[in-house]
């Protein structure tokens, strides 16, 4: 069974068991959730996975070179990731020469991470890698329906609701 073949008996499937389901929802979460699956398989295997770290050390070496420094807990935040990842993915980086971490406030407790020159250099080479991909990735769209589509995904980001249960008002 193809994707396609399984999204369409997987809505057939919903819409006996469920019939008050909203297909169309469905739909859009089931295909955003594979386009986004794809879009980071493609971007561990070409890029990240031979620049000899995983995703999550991209997200956190990336929130840290667009900021400049930022502390573990920004990170997580910014990243998506648990405090916890967080923490792990930088003893990963630091080992391997990428980040350092420095205690520059009057509490010691606080700790600000940067990249290092090498780990600089090497996630700015590995982005404009991952760059080719995306164009690859969203070329079928065109520029302009590319457009239309990152703001379709913004406006969804800056009216997700804090809990997910509650429906959106008409």
């Amino acid at each position: 069974m193809d994707a396609q073949s399984f999204e369409r008996s997987a809505l057939a499937a919903v819409s006996e068991a469920a019939p008050t389901t909203d297909l169309d929802a469905l739909r859009a979460s089931f295909d955003l959730i594979r386009a986004s699956t794809l879009l980071v398989q493609r971007l561990e295997a070409e890029v990240h996975h031979p620049a000899g770290w995983s995703m999550a050390g991209f997200r956190v070496m990336f929130c840290v070179w667009v900021a400049g420094g930022l502390e573990p807990r920004d990170i997580a935040r910014l990243s998506g990731l648990s405090r916890a990842a967080v923490s792990s993915v930088l003893n990963t980086l630091e080992r391997d020469g990428l980040v350092e971490r420095s205690r520059e406030s009057a509490d010691r407790r606080l700790v600000t991470v940067r990249l290092t020159t090498d780990g600089e250099r090497r996630l700015v080479a590995a982005y404009e890698q991952q760059n080719v991909v995306e164009r690859h990735f969203f070329a079928a769209l065109g520029r302009e329906r590319i457009d239309g589509f990152a703001g379709d995904l913004a406006n969804l980001l800056e009216h997700r609701s804090s809990t997910a249960s509650t429906p959106p008002s008409t």
